[in-house]
């Protein structure tokens, strides 16, 4: 597969900016998404000290992955140990994107997706939190430069790669669900217009009453049963038609039972329900409906949608 390039784009490691080839400086997309206070990651109150030798030992982590796709010799370590078992089919990193008019950035990684013309974008991150938000607009961000600069190109997943830069170890490899192309269009104009974007798409997130690896657990088995649910339909609907042979004939010479290996066939004969119409009773005789009817109260719950579903 073959990425589109562009020589349009410099980037300065020194001042860690991007300068278009007309010397304008653009924003990069995490600079671009703290400027506009989203995602709420706030390092304010961190030491500059601390900052930094956080994200030396960030670009450390990145550069070992890199390092392994690129065929340099590195030792054997726990963490690429780990990271081979991921399966991804390495196709580039560093990445460069830009519109070319606002914002530049470079993703950390881009993998083959599940067809020729399709591709996973990831980002590493060495964090000690999860930022959800922070992470669907960065990615998503990356997902629309990215189509836009390879159009025969689609983006099919975008996952973060969570690693505990203290331990060396992933923490967890994330799906991310991306804002939409419309928001971020709406935030490159803001940005054009000078002013400040307000994401009303936010919904507090489940990590404010779980930790991480809880509600890695409970996303993985939810996604599990929702995909054993999808099995056994698909598997009842292959099976109907052998039910309506067995009950024709089981019906036609009024068997209510009939022996297979391992089980036995029972028919229930069809029969008649009385029930009442409640919509028709209220329309007709709203007084009756309204003395036979009562309220009763339903147990609060809570049910989880997978994105995949």
């Amino acid at each position: 597969m073959e990425l589109q390039h562009s020589n349009r784009i410099y980037f300065d490691p020194t001042s860690h900016s991007y300068l278009l080839d007309d010397d304008r400086l653009l924003l990069g997309v995490t600079e671009l998404i703290k400027k506009h206070n989203l995602g709420g990651v706030d390092y304010s109150g961190i030491s500059p000290e601390v900052l930094r030798k956080a994200a030396e030992e960030g670009t450390a982590i990145h550069k070992e992955i890199q390092d392994y796709e690129s065929g340099v010799t590195i030792f054997a370590t726990e963490l690429i140990d780990e990271y081979k078992k991921l399966g991804l089919k390495f196709i580039a990193a560093e990445y460069p994107v830009s519109d070319f008019d606002v914002v530049a950035s470079a993703i950390d990684a881009v993998y083959e997706g599940s067809a020729p013309n399709k591709v996973i974008l990831v980002d590493i991150k060495c964090t000690d939190k999860y930022h959800r938000r922070y992470l669907e607009w960065q990615l998503g961000g990356y997902k629309v430069l990215f189509e836009r600069l390879n159009p025969g190109l689609e983006v099919e997943a975008t996952y973060c790669l969570h690693i505990d830069k203290k331990k060396r170890k992933i923490k967890g490899f994330y799906p991310v669900e991306c804002v939409s192309e419309e928001e971020w269009d709406a935030l490159i104009q803001a940005e054009k217009e000078g002013i400040f974007y307000v994401d009303e798409n936010d919904k507090p997130g489940a990590d404010l009453v779980l930790e991480e690896d809880e509600l890695q657990t409970y996303v993985s088995n939810a996604e599990k049963i929702a995909e054993l649910k999808a099995a056994i339909k698909e598997i009842e609907g292959g099976l109907k038609f052998y039910d309506e042979r067995l009950l024709a004939y089981m019906a036609e010479h009024n068997l209510d039972e009939m022996a297979a290996p391992g089980g036995v066939f029972k028919r229930k004969a069809s029969y008649t329900q009385t029930r009442i119409d409640s919509a028709k009773l209220q329309k007709s005789w709203p007084a009756v409906y309204e003395k036979c009817t009562k309220t009763v109260e339903v147990a609060a719950s809570i049910s989880f949608k997978p994105n995949k579903s």
